[in-house]
């Protein structure tokens, strides 16, 4: 699946490849995206017969409402909202980092990030998870499941930043145009949570998961994430 094509999206990528202590993470198990709201009829065509069986929409409930994404009566792939940083854009710019967003999201998100991976641990299709960028929301959630999989850490990181030169552009231009409607300055802190990433900061916020419940699968664990589920997420993305 390292050559799924869906027109409009322009943060979309399989995880797959990623190395563990056990080889590689499988192709086709797990994908990331930005707003599947700007699908092309011929992305939603492809996305609907394509091998994608669950799509994870980790945006707010206003995001959803002001720019509809994958229809939740679709047959395939079925779609599994899990809403995080509810709230408006203004009241997100308030938050003085990307690192401050990722600890608030791990703060109070757990159980949306078990249930991702307990997702991907069912199988047999793929998951794609997406929020609005593709990269905060997703980029944790991404992280979360690979590191409970022993995933190489610095790879991790890695595929985390590549969002950064995904969203220029097109992308970035139309978001910009679309705060500055909501009367919101673009400031680099807004720029920052548009299209930035902090590899540090998001290493920082993991590490104190880590301390608090000994790994990040004591994390999920803690949220939800059957012993059962772990041992399953292990198969499917490792072998």
């Amino acid at each position: 699946m390292t050559d799924l094509v869906l027109d409009g999206l322009s943060n979309l990528r399989d995880v797959g490849g990623i190395p563990t202590p056990r080889g590689p993470v499988r192709h086709g198990v797990l994908l990331r995206s930005d707003s599947l709201a700007s699908l092309t009829a011929a992305g939603r065509a492809a996305l609907a017969s394509g091998p994608v069986g669950y799509v994870v929409d980790m945006r707010s409930r206003g995001e959803t409402e002001a720019m509809p994404g994958w229809p939740a009566d679709a047959p395939h792939p079925r779609l599994v909202p899990l809403p995080m940083l509810e709230g408006s854009v203004q009241q997100l710019t308030t938050l003085p980092s990307l690192e401050s967003i990722y600890r608030d999201l791990l703060a109070g998100a757990g159980e949306g990030f078990a249930r991702t991976a307990a997702l991907v641990a069912e199988g047999p299709e793929a998951v794609l998870v997406h929020c609005t960028a593709g990269k905060d929301r997703t980029g944790v959630a991404t992280a979360l499941v690979l590191l409970a999989v022993d995933a190489d850490r610095d790879a991790v990181l890695t595929d985390y930043a590549a969002s950064t030169g995904n969203l220029g552009g097109a992308w970035r231009d139309r978001m910009v145009a679309g705060i500055q409607r909501m009367g919101v300055e673009l400031t680099p802190q807004v720029e920052a949570l548009l299209v930035g990433t902090d590899p540090e900061g998001l290493d920082r916020v993991l590490g104190e998961v880590e301390a608090e419940h000994g790994s990040v699968l004591g994390y999920l664990r803690a949220h939800g994430l059957t012993d059962a589920q772990a041992s399953a997420l292990r198969e499917r993305l490792v072998g």
